[in-house]
């Protein structure tokens, strides 16, 4: 999980993002972020740092939380994880 440049260590172990057609949430030990879907203004693959590139990269509207999250899923492709995130309606790409 990461939510800002200089502020990601890697991989983080029990992070976890969850999500249904109202709203995303992402937590771990940086924090727990609510984030309702009209917040969500673009999902998409991770980048920057090489532990990441496999990730899914949160960018939303809520102002008291860091601009851009990244959430890099173990045992599944982040592919996949965008694919289902748009069926919910989210905005991929």
């Amino acid at each position: 999980m990461s939510d800002g440049v200089g502020s990601t260590y890697g991989l983080e172990p029990l992070a976890f993002l969850s999500a249904d057609a109202n709203h995303l949430i992402l937590a771990g030990t940086r924090g727990t972020f609510h984030l309702p879907r009209s917040t969500v203004t673009k999902l998409g693959r991770g980048g920057f740092y090489p532990w990441f590139f496999g990730g899914v990269r949160i960018r939303h509207s809520v102002a008291s939380f860091p601009a851009e999250l990244v959430f890099k899923p173990l045992g599944v492709r982040e592919r996949e994880i965008l694919a289902c995130l748009r069926d919910l309606g989210y905005p991929t790409g």
